[in-house]
């Protein structure tokens, strides 16, 4: 046991160390992202050493103190998400100027497509978003065009391939490569009513050994950057593949002013649906401060190893 105990202590305490350098490095973002998990694992050590170590030896009261340090840590960064913190988007009774939203990662290798379509006409959102679209997935999504006649689309055989939805006039529309040349990005402006909102939608690569984190950081950092080229009402959404509490998703925040309407609600985790335990909140909506908040919802599973999101906001100023 004082051996299992030792490895699992030392383990946890590396990776704490590793989850806040501020490195752009693979290894250095997972534990970021597995922050949750960690403080779990050193909640259950802290109660298992109190309970079965000899609290009158040295090293445990030492090991105690410095998993007590690490879990304090870790509740510090990720509490805010907690459903009793602080919330950043307000909610509202007003639906003048309300919106819905649906953003899906439908994994490029499922072929459940008939999930997808039930969803959408369950949940009738305004615009959709669906990443790692393929050209099976946009053959197979052509029957919702007479619901949503306005379509940006980007399949794509490498798993960053993007479909836009939208039963409102869109302008301004463009398919970038903001870092790689084959990881695109949305960016465009809804005709809504009398307003124009921007919407930017995104689904850089993920920590990986194979992928640079510089890339999907400085995406992050490019797209935040575009959203303060103009006054108008701004949305991001999509599968950003970090999390609300990271470095690099707190600068985005700074640098575009958008607010995460998780905060003070709960994780939302959406990945990974099929291993409850390994679960994490990595599609995301941004919303600039014009819009309150009538609702956010993870949705039910569609085949895909990710859970869909639905927002609905309206839009107050």
């Amino acid at each position: 046991m004082f051996y299992t105990f030792h490895f699992l202590a030392i383990f946890s305490l590396v990776a704490t160390i590793f989850s806040s350098l501020r490195i752009s490095r693979w290894w250095v973002s997972v534990w970021d992202v597995m922050r949750v998990h960690l403080a779990w694992v050193m909640f259950l050590l802290l109660m298992g050493g109190l309970i079965f170590l000899p609290l009158n030896e040295l090293w445990v009261r030492a090991y105690l103190i410095i998993l007590t340090a690490a879990i304090v840590y870790h509740l510090k960064l990720i509490i805010p998400f907690m459903p009793f913190g602080r919330v950043e988007v307000e909610r509202t009774t007003k639906k003048d100027f309300s919106l819905k939203f649906l953003t899906a990662n439908v994994r490029e290798k499922n072929n459940q497509y008939q999930n997808l379509i039930d969803l959408v006409h369950k949940m009738q959102p305004d615009i959709l978003l669906l990443t790692e679209a393929n050209q099976d997935w946009f053959n197979a999504t052509t029957v919702l065009k007479k619901q949503y006649p306005h379509v940006i689309s980007q399949p794509q055989e490498n798993t960053y391939g993007m479909l836009f939805f939208s039963k409102f006039p869109l302008e301004n529309s463009e398919v970038k490569f903001l870092v790689e040349k084959d990881v695109p990005s949305i960016h465009t402006h809804i005709q809504f009513k009398d307003k124009t909102i921007q919407f930017l939608a995104l689904h850089p690569r993920p920590p990986a050994p194979s992928n640079s984190i510089k890339n999907k950081n400085l995406e992050l950092i490019k797209v935040a950057e575009e959203t303060n080229w103009n006054n108008l009402p701004t949305i991001v959404g999509g599968d950003l593949n970090d999390v609300g509490w990271s470095k690099i998703t707190q600068k985005f925040k700074q640098i575009s002013g958008l607010l995460d309407p998780r905060v003070g609600r709960g994780f939302f985790n959406t990945y990974n649906a099929t291993i409850p335990i390994f679960r994490v909140p990595i599609d995301h909506f941004f919303v600039s401060k014009e819009f309150k908040l009538l609702k956010i919802k993870r949705l039910e599973k569609i085949g895909s190893d990710h859970f869909p999101v639905l927002l609905e906001i309206n839009l107050e100023q």
